[in-house]
């Protein structure tokens, strides 16, 4: 497998990050997944901060790369009009003596009004196929993968390129107002992490 930078592979999950933000609301047309009395009752109320997942906290020897807070001018439109508050995002890499590159776990959090953090789920899982789709370039394709509920909304995809053999897996949750994405790159084992990751994550969100 050819391994990319870690620059790179950074930028690329920032594209995907920037584009699922902007094709949120936009362009699927399957109904959001319909949040639970407690969900619309209750929201979180801790800090994006707060729920960062720590290093040692993730399945393996990972180490933080960078951290920030997310400012309304990365958003779409389509966030801030649904009622996008504030956000945070963290990086991590895998320590790995055998790959230069290593695994990168990149996890995005959005503090949403309301129900529309469930929306932001099934708006960017299937904004992301359609915007495959339309791309139409031959070495990149994308599917879902099935995975276990998290919190109160859940879904996954997997992002293939051809071109190096590489693979991209993107796990989106909502819980309690709250949005995330998290992202990894790698193979299947190294989206198991990712899973387990998104769990820890979800189990944050008081």
């Amino acid at each position: 497998m050819v391994k990319k930078s870690i620059s790179a592979i950074i930028l690329l999950m920032t594209v995907l990050i920037v584009l699922s933000v902007g094709i949120a609301g936009c362009s699927s047309q399957t109904p959001a997944a319909s949040p639970t009395p407690e969900t619309t009752k209750t929201v979180s109320t801790i800090e994006p901060s707060e729920m960062i997942v720590q290093a040692s906290e993730i399945p393996g020897n990972f180490t933080l790369v960078t951290e920030r807070e997310r400012t309304a001018s990365e958003l779409s439109e389509w966030a801030l009009d649904h009622g996008w508050k504030k956000g945070y995002s963290v990086v991590y890499r895998k320590n790995d003596p055998n790959s230069p590159s290593g695994t990168i776990i990149l996890q995005n959090i959005s503090i949403y009004a309301g129900e529309n953090a469930t929306l932001a789920v099934s708006d960017t899982i299937d904004g992301q196929i359609d915007w495959i789709t339309k791309e139409n370039d031959a070495n990149l394709s994308v599917e879902k993968i099935s995975i276990s509920a998290i919190g109160d909304a859940s879904g996954s995809l997997k992002y293939s390129d051809k071109s190096d053999n590489s693979s991209m897996y993107v796990i989106a949750f909502a819980k309690k107002g709250v949005f995330q994405d998290i992202e990894t790159n790698g193979t299947a084992a190294d989206y198991e992490t990712a899973r387990q990751f998104a769990e820890i994550a979800a189990a944050k969100i008081k």
